[in-house]
């Protein structure tokens, strides 16, 4: 005879009288109060199960100190005779033992209550550091009438109900059950009793039957398959048709059906398998009476281990006449086990805009659907620059807060348009949603200061062409530069540019005057930098018959009313030179230029950097026929080297010019 059949005959004949079932596994009877006291006896820190009455003295017509909520720790001294008490919640049954209680979430009693001394009845705990669990039952037509609003009151969370059995039974009282659980706020869900012993090859048929009678709605828990009848067939028989069950099952709701059965039957009758909870059913409903903790067959269901427990088959509860079905579910939230468990990210709003240097926000709102885990948030898609905080991860909250903060200075965010993913997973639940966040540019250009560039070929006289250079960058692209100059220690004046982006001007600088340079920029959007000052700079004239010019080989000196200074120095010899060494960031040779004049080759500090020809069809005088620039100022040197031309191997040096700045 099988479980549920045994103790339906017994209730039935006996009418609520309590009857012992012994199975292969189940150790002897013992009142579960008894047990608790004992258990606990030696342990100091115990946490309630539910709601526990704080008493005076140990009775329940003492005056009540307070009322303890479910969770709450508290330290005992020891174990107490005292009046009677019944049990409402956690373990069934009655007793007359009492911890003492002497401090309560870390505070004396004494503190708290101006008291020693407070009293709990003994089968109301669990030891503080043992899993927490919800309490609930399973019933069918054999509890009859039910009054589920004191069944909820007394604790219990959750109610399983028998729907069908076989193919063609419905119990009378599913629909009556089904509604006043839920009616009443408790978590509910339905089993179906298989008869693989009268359908032998019809499995389908029977899930079939279930799925048509279940009503399965949202919000339900996972329903069960209870096995507890093998009928004729092996092992291998059992298995199959348990898979094929469970599949049509699956397949029709879109859940995986949780399974009831007890140690014993599934070693017996399916061969001890793990093949199901391999598959992913992973919800096992195990009925293990009167141990302190149920054997888990299956190899500890693939090592997952048990997630509803029957643990006492005739407990009494308020709101149900005579004894009936304890479960336990293994945990504190029932959402992995609950149909329709999921929830939904939206960003609000769904796109924001902000400067670079501020903050966009985000609400990111969950919308759940019987779903109370904590879902843990992150974001993906940060551009450069940017950090982002989400508020805690919420348990019951609809929304969640997500502060993205962009940066100006450092590495600024660059100004662009980027999609963040928003991911929140819970419970084997992953879900995102995208929100957009643009960056505008709100930084002026980054601007080089202009610098000064000696140019070639230019004529000498008072004044020398130089060129002033400068650049800026910005992710908006530059709209337009401005320009300043400063003449010795005068005033800055602004100069008018080619172009709005132009970025050099050449201009006459007198000789041995000083300049100053200073730009700034504006992007595509506005933001215009500060005025940026480059090093001031002067241009001096060395003339060839200084002292810093060293010459070797043959040269000779030449009056020349054209010449700067009214004279020159000039080579017809192969491979005769001249080397100015000077500080300065700049150099320039003059020369004289003419129908005879031939080519030198030019060293700037020892290398070779090209050769210049100074032939041309008229004489010119005065001509900077070459020119050299770095980019800070250092001491230097500049050779330049006849290379003796067939016939015309004349070459001049007139004078140079440095460039210096500073």
């Amino acid at each position: 005879m099988t479980i549920r059949s045994l103790r339906d005959a017994r209730r039935r004949v006996l009418a609520g009288a309590l009857a012992l079932l012994v199975l292969a596994e189940m150790m002897p009877l013992v009142a579960p109060t008894a047990r608790a006291a004992t258990d606990l006896a030696a342990t100091t820190s115990l946490a309630a199960n539910c709601g526990v009455n704080l008493r005076s003295a140990p009775s329940t017509s003492a005056s009540i100190t307070t009322m303890l909520s479910t969770g709450s720790v508290v330290t005992v001294s020891g174990v107490v005779s005292g009046g009677p008490w019944s049990v409402t919640c956690g373990s069934a049954g009655a007793g007359s033992t009492w911890y003492s209680v002497v401090t309560v979430n870390g505070q004396s009693v004494s503190a708290l209550f101006g008291v020693d001394v407070a009293y709990a009845g003994t089968g109301l705990f669990r030891p503080a550091d043992a899993p927490a669990f919800l309490e609930g039952v399973d019933i069918s037509r054999w509890q009859g009438a039910v009054d589920f609003t004191s069944l909820a009151g007394s604790g219990k969370r959750f109610v399983i109900a028998k729907a069908t059995e076989g193919i063609g039974f419905v119990d009378p009282m599913y629909v009556t059950n089904r509604l006043g659980a839920s009616s009443a706020g408790l978590a509910f869900t339905a089993y179906h009793f298989a008869r693989p012993d009268l359908n032998p090859t019809n499995p389908e048929g029977e899930a079939d039957w279930f799925v048509d009678n279940l009503g399965l709605v949202p919000g339900m828990l996972a329903p069960a398959l209870d096995l507890e009848v093998a009928g004729t067939l092996s092992a291998g028989e059992l298995q199959a048709w348990v898979g094929a069950w469970l599949s049509r099952v699956y397949a029709r709701t879109g859940m995986r059906p949780m399974i009831y059965a007890s140690p014993s039957f599934w070693r017996k009758y399916l061969a001890d398998t793990t093949a199901f909870a391999d598959q992913g059913y992973n919800v096992l409903w195990v009925a293990h009476w009167f141990v302190s903790g149920p054997t888990v067959p299956a190899n500890n269901w693939s090592n997952r281990g048990w997630t509803f427990w029957q643990y006492d088959n005739c407990g009494y509860v308020p709101g149900i006449s005579g004894c009936v079905d304890l479960d336990r579910y293994n945990g504190t939230d029932l959402t992995p086990v609950t149909f329709g468990a999921d929830f939904a990210l939206s960003p609000s709003p769904p796109a924001a805009t902000v400067e670079q240097g501020g903050q966009a926000t985000f609400a990111i709102t969950l919308a759940r659907s019987f779903f109370t885990t904590p879902i843990d948030l992150s974001v993906a898609g940060l551009p450069a620059g940017t950090t982002a905080s989400l508020s805690a991860s919420p348990v019951t909250d609809t929304s969640s807060m997500l502060t993205v903060t962009t940066s100006a200075i450092g590495m600024p965010t660059p100004a662009g348009t980027y999609p963040l993913t928003i991911t929140g997973s819970a419970g084997g639940v992953t879900r995102t949603t995208t929100a957009t966040l643009t960056v505008t540019d709100a930084l002026p250009p980054v601007v080089t200061a202009p610098a000064f560039r000696l140019t070639y070929p230019v004529k000498l006289d008072s004044t020398i062409p130089v060129q002033t250079i400068w650049s800026a960058a910005d992710p908006s692209g530059i709209a337009a530069y401005g320009l300043q100059r400063q003449v010795g220690d005068g005033i800055w004046e602004d100069l008018a540019l080619p172009t709005a982006s132009s970025t050099s001007v050449t201009e006459p600088l007198t000789l041995g005057t000083t300049y100053g340079y200073a730009t700034r920029a504006a992007d595509g959007v506005g933001n215009t930098s500060e005025w940026v000052p480059g090093a001031r700079g002067a241009t001096l004239l060395t003339e060839q018959t200084s002292s810093s010019v060293v010459y070797s080989g043959t040269w000779k000196s030449a009056a020349n009313r054209y010449a700067s200074g009214g004279t020159l120095k000039y080579t017809t010899r192969k491979g005769a030179s001249a080397t100015y060494t000077f500080t300065g960031s700049g150099v320039a040779w003059v020369a004289y230029r003419g129908p005879d004049r031939g080519s030198a080759r030019v060293y700037v500090d020892g290398v070779y950097k090209k050769s210049i020809s100074l032939y041309a069809k008229t004489y010119s005088a005065k001509q900077v026929v070459f020119a050299f620039n770095w980019g800070s100022t250092g001491k230097r040197k500049i050779t330049i080297v006849a290379a003796g031309t067939a016939g015309r191997p004349r070459v001049d040096v007139d004078a140079f010019v440095r460039l210096t700045q500073q």
